[in-house]
């Protein structure tokens, strides 16, 4: 209970909420006595609200959650869906207050529906992301299927101008989990609604970013792959963010780890990505990844015709890091 209201004043906030309950109730079942053939979601609509709000300021959530979905219910019998998702959202709220995640998914959910059923889908975007951010470190899992739904919606409304912040959100959400395809497929996408939008350094960020995730991964056949879709981009393959790429390829290439950190620390545009992907781009090369078989297998997707005919270093079917003395055999195995 809130600690400003006397005991006097809660007593009597209780009392008054309780009786409009009771009264909204009586005005949603028909009585002959008062020839109501038909419930009065009309004159019941207006207690509920009272009563929800009063038991929401008294601290009483299990009340005020009661007293909230059924103002919810009045205002859909009403046709008031805008209403209705407002309600539904302090109910995503109270539940997310009383610990309940799944219910505070569910609810999130069902004010982005109310919200996409009259006409307002960017205020469903925006509540879906909202939901999803909450409930990032208590259930992870219910958070991602909220910023899918988030991203969906501005999709397919058409919304994407008012999409950077779900999307960006969401990126740096996968990327926390180490979700890393995943990661790369929504930075893919942030990279297309941005070009539709006219965003081109957004965009831009966007395909260097999936490239820099890859690579953090240690996936250089899907960074390649990756930056080959995206160089079929104009406004990309001429870009500052092409060209670094292009210059960290080269620097894995190399099989040196010390010519990949230099190359990150010596160009701003790393730092320039958003926070998250700045910090792997920054932090390159992983530990974690293999930079001397990616080197190889760069080596080889990046090959021109003529290379591929000599592998480009002399002492046959393995390589033997600069020296060719076959040392990276016990880590890498065969080529």
């Amino acid at each position: 209970m809130n600690s400003i209201i006397s005991k006097e004043k809660a007593a009597a906030m209780e009392k008054e909420a309780k009786e409009l309950m009771k009264k909204a109730k009586g005005l949603t079942a028909p009585s002959l006595l008062e020839l109501r053939f038909k419930p009065d979601w009309e004159g019941a609509s207006p207690m509920l609200d009272k009563a929800a709000l009063l038991f929401k300021q008294l601290g009483n959530i299990d009340k005020a959650l009661e007293a909230y979905e059924r103002a919810a219910h009045a205002q859909e019998r009403l046709g008031s869906q805008w209403h209705a998702a407002k309600h539904y959202e302090v109910i995503a709220d109270l539940s997310r207050q009383q610990n309940r995640p799944k219910d505070t998914a569910k609810y999130y959910k069902i004010a982005g529906d109310y919200y996409m059923e009259c006409g307002k889908p960017t205020a469903a975007g925006e509540v879906l992301a909202r939901g999803a951010r909450v409930l990032e470190d208590v259930d992870p899992e219910e958070a991602e299927r909220l910023y899918y739904d988030s991203l969906d919606v501005y999709e397919s409304s058409e919304r994407e101008a008012y999409a950077v912040d779900a999307f960006r959100a969401a990126i740096a959400f996968l990327l926390r989990r180490e979700r890393w395809a995943d990661a790369v497929e929504v930075l893919m996408r942030f990279g297309a609604i941005s070009d539709k939008v006219g965003a081109t350094n957004t965009q831009n960020k966007s395909y260097l970013g999936a490239v820099v995730t890859w690579l953090w991964a240690g996936d250089a056949e899907a960074a390649w792959s990756t930056f080959q879709d995206a160089m079929a981009v104009d406004s990309f393959a001429n870009s500052n963010e092409a060209f670094a790429a292009d210059a960290l390829f080269e620097a894995y290439r190399s099989k040196n780890e010390e010519a990949i950190s230099s190359l990150v620390k010596s160009k701003a545009i790393f730092k320039q990505l958003d926070h998250q992907v700045a910090r792997l781009a920054t932090r390159l090369p992983s530990p974690a990844s293999k930079v001397r078989r990616m080197g190889r297998k760069l080596r080889h997707l990046m090959a021109e015709p003529e290379e591929e005919e000599y592998d480009g270093e002399e002492g046959g079917g393995f390589d033997g890091g600069e020296g060719g003395d076959g040392r990276d055999r016990g880590e890498d195995g065969l080529l």
